[in-house]
């Protein structure tokens, strides 16, 4: 059964691969498409190019950060799934500690508070690895795919003329008239969140890219792909979710901040059915008077309907199939305070609604059809931009500058073969 809260709830995250997945799909697909039109090299050198990158963009980091944590944390006896962010607050860390969700785990986190700075300095060695061995995959792509076109295409320009040295032989016999055409705070900030991993990673494969152009044409080229790609793969899209959600807050009084998931299920529609989700808050704010007090809270407190609604919003992680909080994972009090304050404007816009005279039902479908609406277009606008509009103006650019129609590679390398004596 397709679980519909599910789908939007990742498609609108902004700390998930998957947008940004189904972004370079349609970019990947554009791009080597485009490519084909100005030549069959070309596009081939595009295709290695664009899926190959984005097999090490979206695997290369995960996989290597696997590996170092099935080898140097293995060997160090130390959890890898633990996130060292919770070392930075003392009491908070306590209370991960005493609430540990079994022995194994209080166990982990006992070694782990002996041992903060090396736990620290090797959490901090597996993103800087874990990166350089990425784009140092990307780089021996490069090199592979350049070396791998030039090598074909020298073999088919050598192909080629001596096809069309027979068929003149072929003429002089025949008389015929065939002419010849051819083919034209850096760890915190980066080091926790896959998205922000890939900036970085995108970041040295744009330098990458410029730097090992083949030819005024291919920088230029990459320059209008990366520039794109940086605006529409990170930046466009939750801005444009962002205006829409600001619309839908001025102009039908309606917040949709909150993760979709939460506002396609049902639960928080009754807790504002019933007034209970008056009750959350007010326990919430009581708590909210220091960080290890609200820390404390979300594991005493699991029936609250704050707490459930940072659950399902993936700000608070459950330990395997249970309802108890992994103490390892980070949890950013500040979001689950930002949920707090998006539950409580909502309830705000639903009374005036329901006193309006808009029912419970209606009122939620409104919110649930203006949040699926800021998602998708954000997305689409996004894979549009990625895979229509940027190849096309590198298409356009290529057609309307003079002498730039062919794959300027090929270009190079069959003056190189005659300037040899290869060819004529």
């Amino acid at each position: 059964m397709v679980n519909v809260a599910r789908i939007f709830s990742t498609l609108g995250n902004s700390d998930s691969l998957v947008p940004l997945a189904i972004k370079d799909f349609s970019a990947t697909g554009g791009m080597t498409a485009g490519s084909f039109v100005t030549g069959k090299e070309e596009g081939q050198d595009r295709f290695i190019d664009e899926t190959g990158t984005e097999v090490i963009w979206l695997c290369g980091i995960p996989a290597f950060k696997w590996l170092f944590d099935n080898t140097v944390f293995r060997l160090m006896k130390l959890d890898s799934k633990f996130d060292a962010r919770n070392l930075k607050d003392k009491d908070v860390f306590e209370k991960i500690q005493q609430y540990a969700p079994d022995d194994k785990v209080k166990s982990s986190l006992s070694k782990i508070a002996k041992n903060q700075k090396m736990f620290k300095n090797t959490a901090t060695a597996k993103f800087v690895v874990s990166t350089a061995m990425t784009i140092g995959s990307y780089i021996g792509l490069t090199k592979f795919k350049q070396k791998y076109t030039e090598d074909k295409i020298r073999k088919n320009l050598i192909a080629e003329y001596e096809a069309s040295k027979k068929q003149e032989n072929a003429e002089k016999k025949g008389g015929e008239n065939i002419s010849f055409k051819g083919l034209g705070n850096v760890v915190e900030t980066f080091a926790f969140s896959p998205v922000k991993n890939m900036w970085i990673l995108d970041g040295a494969i744009t330098g990458e890219r410029l730097k090992d152009s083949r030819s005024p044409q291919e920088f230029i080229g990459y320059g209008i792909k990366e520039a794109f790609t940086l605006c529409f793969m990170y930046y466009a899209g939750d801005k444009i979710q962002q205006v829409l959600e600001n619309y839908a807050n001025k102009k039908h009084n309606k917040s949709i901040g909150l993760d979709a998931k939460v506002l396609e299920e049902g639960n928080l529609k009754k807790a504002f059915e019933d007034g209970s989700i008056e009750k959350s808050l007010n326990e919430f704010k009581a708590a909210n008077t220091s960080k290890a007090d609200l820390y404390e809270f979300l594991h005493k407190k699991p029936d609250n309907m704050i707490v459930k609604t940072a659950k399902d919003s993936g700000i608070i992680k459950l330990y395997k199939k249970t309802d108890k909080i992994d103490t390892r994972k980070y949890i950013d009090l500040e979001e689950v305070e930002g949920v707090s304050k998006k539950v409580e404007e909502l309830y705000s816009q639903y009374q005036k609604a329901v006193a309006g005279g808009e029912t419970s039902d209606k009122f939620f479908a409104g919110v649930k059809k203006l949040k699926r609406n800021a998602i998708l277009t954000g997305l689409g606008t996004c894979m549009f931009a990625l895979g229509i509009v940027t190849p096309g103006l590198m298409l356009l650019k290529r057609f309307t500058a003079n002498d730039d129609t062919e794959f300027q590679t090929k270009k190079i390398i069959r003056q190189q073969l005659i300037n040899d004596g290869i060819i004529k």
